[in-house]
């Protein structure tokens, strides 16, 4: 008799979209998050990253006009890489 195994389903405990400020902020992957506006726009991406053992954030903005992503300096938190792209 043969058996297959099935991919096991995984559920997320946190949240999959949450907002901050005027910016909604989507969970792509488990390290990848996508902020955009209300209205759909892509602001930029914010990644978590592995520096000298800990855990920062990077944001990367969207430029539209040049089809690019600039890279801003990396935090500490989550948040602060959200509040980069709104302040920069």
């Amino acid at each position: 008799m043969q058996t297959t195994s099935e991919p096991a389903l995984r559920i997320r405990t946190l949240p999959l979209a949450r907002a901050r400020g005027e910016y909604r902020i989507l969970d792509v992957r488990d390290d990848l998050s996508r902020v955009t506006r209300a209205n759909g726009e892509i602001v930029g991406y914010v990644d978590r990253i592995d520096v000298a053992g800990d855990t920062a954030f990077r944001a990367r903005r969207y430029i539209a006009t040049e089809r690019r992503f600039v890279e801003l300096p990396e935090v500490w938190s989550a948040d602060d890489a959200v509040d980069t792209l709104r302040w920069s």
